[in-house]
């Protein structure tokens, strides 16, 4: 059976679906409401401007790219000069054709490129999926240039306790969620020096937290994820190839 069959189509659905779908529509032709739109829906972008080379970059790789997300927002919003390369499992129908594409199982396959290539590695959501994590981790290393950054984005281990729909547990191609020093030993095994690594919260929430429960009511929309993004159910690392 073909690997994560159908998992592409579950990402379009989720992001096309309800309120994200209306407001990212009232948003998009407006950078200022689109950026904000961007950094309310997907909490790996809160985050980028931290990768040093982030706005002088030539090549940037999305390992695991989804409906191409991350990509859309670094080419609007920091670096539109940058050619961008992505893998997955499938090409989702919502990427961009202007993006090179190319299938690739990163579990266990080398990524199609040569050494010393990119300048940026990103890698959002991925790493959870994976039974063997240090090929995901190797790969980049492999494929960065010297002085080149590796940004990795995933659960942290809190997501085991968040309500259903938002808990770890929920999607089931998921095999573990991640820690400050899981993701820090990991990358040092691998030949990378870390640069910074942290939780992300989103802040923003914050003045809905009282009202979170009202909103599950008066809309199709589920907003219980609320309490676990203030709290953080994410975990970053920046790593620097030497």
């Amino acid at each position: 059976m073909e690997k994560h069959k159908g998992y592409q189509n579950i990402l379009t659905k989720e992001k096309e679906r309800g309120l994200k779908k209306i407001a990212k529509d009232f948003a998009y032709k407006n950078d200022f409401l689109y950026k904000l739109y961007m950094r309310l829906t997907d909490i790996p972008v809160k985050k980028l401007s931290s990768v040093p080379n982030i706005k002088n970059a030539d090549k940037i790789l999305d390992v695991g790219c989804g409906t191409g997300n991350i990509i859309d927002y670094i080419s609007r919003f920091l670096n539109p000069k940058a050619k961008f390369y992505c893998l997955d499992l499938d090409k989702n129908p919502i990427l961009s054709e202007k993006i090179e594409f190319s299938k690739c199982d990163v579990d266990v396959e080398a990524f199609p490129f040569s050494d010393n290539e990119f300048d940026i590695v990103i890698s959002s959501f991925v790493i959870e999926h994976l039974k063997n994590p240090q090929n995901l981790f190797s790969e980049a290393f492999r494929t960065l240039k010297s002085g080149g950054y590796f940004y990795c984005v995933t659960e942290y281990y809190t997501s085991v306790f968040c309500p259903d729909g938002y808990n770890f547990y929920s999607d089931p191609t998921h095999v573990r969620p991640w820690t400050k020093k899981s993701l820090s030993t990991l990358a040092e095994m691998s030949g990378f020096e870390v640069y910074k690594v942290g939780i992300i919260r989103w802040w923003e929430y914050l003045p809905l937290l009282p009202t979170f429960p009202i909103l599950n009511l008066l809309t199709p929309s589920n907003f219980s994820f609320i309490p676990c993004e203030i709290l953080g159910r994410t975990v970053y690392i920046i790593a620097k190839k030497p």
